[in-house]
C-alpha cells in the first residue's frame, strides 16, 4: 500500500509525531526511589576504600582507609579515616546531617586539630584524593530529597537502563545543580553519573565487571571518576562491606571521631 499527495503528507506527519512523543519510563519516580532504597544499607555500613588519583600532569597519589555510614531517617552520619599514605595516616573526615542542617569536619594529624569545613572548601580535593567533601557527601547521602525526571532509555556498555535527571533540593551548600544518571534495568544501580555545577563537572562510571549481589543488594567494587574541570582521574575501589551493624556513637562525634576506632 502506498500513499501520495496530501495523504502521504498526513501519514508522514503522524509518523514524525509518534517519534517525537516521549517514551514512558519502565517505572515511575516512586518505584525508582523504592528500588534505589532497596539497594542501600538500611541502617549502617562499614567498608574499606582505596583511591588512586592521577592529576592533569600524570602525577599519581594513592590513599586507603575505611569509611563508616549510619542513617536514622532523615538524619545521616558518615566518617572516613585514612590508613595510608604514612604522612596522612589518621586523617579523618566527618559529615553530619541532622534536622535539615549539615556540618563537615576535618582532622589532619600534622596539625592535630579538628576544623570545620565551610563554604567553597567543600569543593576542594580532600587529602589530595581528587574527591571533595561534597563528593563524599554525594556518595554517602545518595539521592535523598530533590526530584527525579525521566529522560529516556539509555545504555552503558552492554547494560541497558533508563536515563533520569536528578535535581537536588534547594540548598546554598549544594554545589551540584543536577545529576544525569543511567539506572541499570536489572540492578537498579546508577552505572553512570554526570554531575553538573553550572557546567559539566564530574563523571562517575561503574566498572560493570565488579558489580556483585550481596544479601540481595547490588554493589559496585570499582568506580572511575573524572574531573572535567581539573583534568584529573580517580579510581575508587570498595572492599568487603559490613552492613547494618551497630556502630559506636564516638565514630560520629566531632570531638572524638578522629580517635576511632
Amino acid at each position: 500500500m502506498s500513499f501520495t499527495g496530501p495523504r502521504a503528507a498526513r501519514w508522514a506527519a503522524l509518523c514524525c509525531l509518534a517519534l517525537a512523543l516521549p517514551t514512558k519510563a519502565a517505572r515511575d519516580e516512586a518505584v525508582l526511589r523504592a528500588c534505589l532504597a532497596a539497594n542501600a544499607s538500611a541502617a549502617s555500613l562499614a567498608q574499606d576504600i582505596a583511591i588512586t588519583q592521577t592529576d592533569a600532569n600524570g602525577a599519581i597519589k594513592r590513599l586507603s582507609g575505611r569509611w563508616y555510614w549510619r542513617r536514622g531517617s532523615p538524619d545521616q552520619q558518615a566518617m572516613l579515616k585514612l590508613a595510608a599514605p604514612a604522612d596522612l595516616a589518621g586523617a579523618s573526615y566527618l559529615f553530619l546531617r541532622k534536622s535539615g542542617r549539615e556540618a563537615f569536619y576535618l582532622y589532619l594529624p600534622s596539625v592535630r586539630k579538628v576544623r570545620k569545613v565551610v563554604g567553597a572548601t567543600v569543593a576542594q580535593s580532600l587529602f589530595g584524593s581528587g574527591l571533595s567533601a561534597f563528593d563524599l557527601k554525594f556518595l554517602f547521602s545518595g539521592l535523598s530529597g530533590g526530584q527525579f525526571s525521566y529522560v529516556g532509555p539509555d545504555k552503558v556498555g552492554a547494560r541497558t537502563g533508563e536515563r533520569w535527571r536528578y535535581v537536588p533540593p534547594t540548598d546554598p551548600d549544594i554545589l551540584y545543580d543536577r545529576a544525569d544518571l543511567v539506572i541499570d534495568d536489572l540492578w537498579c544501580l546508577p552505572v553512570k553519573a554526570e554531575l553538573y555545577g553550572g557546567v559539566p563537572w564530574k563523571t562517575l562510571i561503574v566498572d560493570q565487571a565488579t558489580v556483585t549481589q550481596v544479601d540481595g543488594r547490588w554493589r559496585a567494587g570499582r568506580v572511575l571518576m573524572q574531573d572535567l574541570r581539573e583534568g584529573s582521574r580517580s579510581e575508587i575501589r570498595l572492599g568487603t562491606e559490613q552492613t547494618d551493624k551497630v556502630l559506636p556513637d564516638a565514630l560520629f562525634n566531632p570531638d572524638k571521631f578522629y580517635r576511632q576506632p
